[in-house]
């Protein structure tokens, strides 16, 4: 799993309608869709979008947990397509932009 962190976060507010519009135009800059919306059990609270390509497999995994002010994206290796292989990096460091931050990349 490829997993980017979105560090030193300025975020102006945590509400859930505005964290998944910044989501979908995320998306739509990359020329991604969102193929799902929804909160981990795992992470109570968070928005958790699923990224595909509209004509090809492979996901990019985006998670916003307001109640731990965290955001990250990630690859899962059994959702890996050369597409998002190639676009994640840059995904991540316009995800950073958005929420006023950078991204870093977790070591695997």
């Amino acid at each position: 799993m490829v997993t980017y962190d979105i560090m030193d976060l300025h975020v102006s507010t945590w509400d859930e309608d505005t964290l998944l519009a910044t989501i979908r135009e995320l998306a739509q800059e990359f020329g991604l869709v969102v193929k799902e919306e929804t909160t981990l059990l795992s992470k109570k609270g968070s928005v958790h979008c699923h990224l595909g390509h509209p004509h090809d497999p492979g996901l990019l995994e985006v998670t916003v947990w307001p109640r731990r002010q965290a955001v990250w994206i990630d690859m899962h290796d059994n959702r890996r397509a050369g597409w998002n292989e190639a676009m994640i990096q840059s995904v991540a460091e316009r995800l950073a932009d958005r929420f006023g931050g950078h991204a870093e990349k977790r070591p695997s």
